[in-house]
């Protein structure tokens, strides 16, 4: 019986019960609610976008693996603004900002002190020592959602991001799991992979990652002649003036913590194959060796 049919015998079904005096209830001809695989409301992205980001449902199952339809016919494209697979703060970050790192979290929520990283902004933004890190710094940056092992592409941890310093400044570095990096050259002395921090420390001097004219006691683990130019009282500014100045604030955040020995000698001196020539200090170098 075609559906043509069905309504017309069902009109006459209703006629008689009406005159039969059937109540309302009795005549509640609804068809009965069809089970689906998502609860009423879902397409709401409050509803479902957490359970995505967290794949306790595998979305390209049904919508598809480039998630433009699929069996469930219905493109991820069609609800979804334009440009939000390659938007990263679609699903984490701040809009506002521009800013894809937490501290708000993929659920939406700032962590903050719990975060498993806190000082993720940190990195990411401009501080008066150091300019701002890319994400690659510290991981495999995603070039939209469907990049493999982000997301919807043979992602085997959700809800965690994924850690590899191999494009950073420190590709040799270890993070623990917990809040912990080490064999940093970030962090480190500036000499080799020898940096170790907690993400809940502070830098608060500079002697905390290198030595400085305040600490003697890390002379000696300095390069070259450094312990010797500090031991005359010369300041750091007096070899590198393009980094910090003479009241020892970093004046060029580019030049600080960026994987190169940025020197300037003063004096009209040059260096050429680790040789210092010219008068510094009253004292003539001719070709003088920095080791």
């Amino acid at each position: 019986m075609g559906p043509a049919h069905y309504d017309v015998k069902m009109q006459i079904f209703l006629l008689y019960a009406l005159l039969a005096g059937c109540d309302d209830e009795i005549l509640d001809l609804s068809p009965p609610p069809q089970e689906g695989v998502h609860p009423a409301g879902y397409a709401d992205p409050s509803e479902h976008g957490h359970e995505a980001k967290f794949q306790d449902l595998e979305c390209a199952e049904c919508h598809g693996a480039d998630l433009s339809g699929g069996d469930a016919g219905i493109s991820c494209d069609s609800c979804h603004s334009e440009g939000w697979r390659q938007d990263c703060t679609f699903c984490h970050g701040d809009p506002e900002e521009g800013s894809g790192s937490p501290p708000v979290h993929i659920s939406g929520t700032d962590d903050g002190a719990e975060a498993s990283f806190i000082p993720h902004r940190t990195h990411t933004s401009a501080t008066e020592i150091k300019g701002a890190f890319e994400c690659s710094t510290c991981h495999t940056t995603p070039t939209d959602v469907l990049s493999v092992g982000h997301l919807f592409v043979s992602d085997t941890t959700p809800g965690r991001a994924e850690v590899s310093f191999l494009d950073g400044l420190s590709p040799a570095a270890d993070w623990d799991g917990n809040g912990g990096c080490s064999n940093l050259y970030c962090h480190g002395n500036g000499r080799g992979n020898n940096g170790e921090i907690d993400h809940e420390d502070s830098i608060d001097n500079c002697h905390e990652c290198h030595g400085d004219w305040t600490n003697e006691n890390l002379w000696d683990d300095m390069s070259g002649a450094h312990e010797d130019h500090l031991e005359e009282n010369l300041d750091c500014s007096e070899c590198h003036s393009l980094t910090v100045d003479d009241q020892h604030a970093i004046i060029d955040i580019t030049k600080h913590v960026n994987g190169i020995k940025d020197v300037e000698l003063p004096y009209g001196m040059t260096r050429a194959n680790g040789e210092c020539t010219g008068t510094c200090h009253n004292e003539q170098h001719n070709g003088r060796d920095w080791d």
